[in-house]
C-alpha cells in the first residue's frame, strides 16, 4: 500500500478524532456521552493506524502528524486529576522524555547552528586576534591583559551569584524558545549570537594561554548548560516551523500543538539550568581538582541524556505492541 492510499482510506476518521479533541479543549467532560464513546473508538483505531504507519512509512511527514494526533487524543482519553500522583509519575517518567525525544531533530538543528558559528568565529578569532579582542567588553580585556580570567567568584558571594546565574540562563533559554513565535528568526539569531560569542571568547583566551583555565571552569556545568541551550533552541525552531509550514492543519492548530510540545521541553530545561547554575556558582569557581569538575560534568551530562534517550521507552514499546496486535 502506498502512503497516499493509506492516508486517503483513513483521513475521515482522523479528521473526526481531531474535531473531538479540539472540541474537548483538554477536558473530556465537555463532550457528550455519545462523543466520549466515539472518542474511544476512534482513538483505538487511530492508534492502530499509527502502528502501521511507524512500521511502513516511518519517515513520512504523515506519520509525524498522525503521532501528534494520537498524542493529543491520548492526553484526553487518559486524563486524570492534575494532582494525581500516578499522573505526575507517568508524566515525568514517560511523557516528558518522549516529548523531548520527538523534538531531537530540532535540537540537532539548534546544535548545528550554534556549533557552526562557534567554530567559525574561533578560527576567525585566531586569524584576526585584534578584531576578536574588540568584541569583548573592556573589563574582560583588561583582566586578560593581566593574564586573569573573570570566572572567579569570591566564596562569600556565591550564595548571591547562584540565583543570578540561574535567572540569566533561564532568560536566555526562554528567549530562544519564545523566539520561535517570530517564525524562528529570533531563535536563530540567539543561537548564532551565543555560538559566535563562545567561539570568539575561546579564540581570545587561547591567545593569552588561558584556554585551559576557561575549560576547567566550564567542565563542571558546561554539559548541562549547553544541552539546555540546544533543547530550548530546538523548541523555538519547532515553533517557527509550525508557523512557516503548518501542513494540513490551520496555522493556529499547528502552532498550538507545537507550542504544547515545546513547553514540555522547557519544563525540563528550567530544572536542568537550575542544577547547572548551582554547579557554576559553587563548584566551577572553587579550587576543586580538575578531575572532580570533569567527573561532575560528565556524570551530570550522562544522567540527563540517559533520561532523555531511555526513560519511558518500555511503555512506548508496550503501547506499540498492543496497537500492532490490534491490527492483526
Amino acid at each position: 500500500m502506498t502512503i497516499d492510499r493509506f492516508v486517503e482510506d483513513r483521513r475521515a476518521r482522523w479528521a473526526k478524532l481531531g474535531q473531538l479533541v479540539a472540541r474537548a479543549r483538554g477536558r473530556v467532560e465537555r463532550l457528550s456521552a455519545d462523543d466520549v464513546l466515539e472518542l474511544g473508538r476512534l482513538y483505538r483505531a487511530t492508534t492502530s493506524d499509527l502502528a502501521i504507519a511507524r512500521r511502513d512509512f516511518q519517515r513520512d511527514v504523515a506519520t509525524e502528524r498522525l503521532n501528534d494526533l494520537v498524542a493529543a487524543a491520548h492526553a484526553l482519553v487518559y486524563s486524570e486529576a492534575p494532582t494525581s500522583g500516578r499522573r505526575l509519575r507517568r508524566f515525568v517518567v514517560s511523557e516528558l522524555p518522549a516529548t523531548v525525544r520527538s523534538q531531537l531533530p530540532w535540537s540537532g538543528a539548534a546544535f548545528a547552528i550554534f556549533a557552526g558559528f562557534a567554530i567559525a568565529t574561533f578560527l576567525i578569532g585566531l586569524a584576526f586576534p585584534d578584531a576578536a579582542q574588540n568584541a569583548l567588553p573592556e573589563e574582560s580585556r583588561q583582566q586578560l591583559a593581566q593574564r586573569q580570567l573573570w570566572t572567579d567568584i569570591p566564596e562569600g558571594l556565591r550564595l548571591v551569584a547562584g540565583p543570578l546565574i540561574i535567572v540569566n540562563n533561564v532568560r536566555v533559554a526562554v528567549v530562544l524558545f519564545a523566539g520561535g513565535l517570530t517564525a524562528g528568526v529570533l531563535t536563530v539569531y540567539g543561537l548564532v549570537a551565543n555560538g559566535a560569542m563562545l567561539g570568539t571568547l575561546f579564540a581570545v583566551v587561547h591567545g593569552y594561554g588561558l584556554a585551559g583555565g576557561l575549560l576547567t571552569f566550564i567542565a563542571g556545568h558546561g554539559a548541562l548548560e549547553l544541552s539546555a541551550t540546544f533543547l530550548s533552541g530546538g523548541a523555538g525552531l519547532r515553533l517557527g516551523w509550525a508557523i512557516l509550514r503548518p501542513g494540513d492543519r490551520s496555522r493556529r492548530d499547528s502552532l498550538r500543538l507545537a507550542g504544547a510540545q515545546a513547553v514540555r521541553v522547557l519544563m525540563l530545561v528550567i530544572p536542568v539550568l537550575g542544577v547547572a547554575g548551582i554547579i557554576e556558582s559553587f563548584l566551577s569557581p572553587s579550587g576543586a581538582p580538575v578531575i572532580v569538575k570533569a567527573a561532575v560534568g560528565v556524570a551530570s551530562g550522562l544522567l540527563l541524556w540517559t533520561y532523555i534517550l531511555l526513560a519511558g521507552r518500555r511503555s512506548v514499546r508496550r503501547d506499540d505492541a498492543v496497537a500492532s496486535a490490534a491490527t492483526t
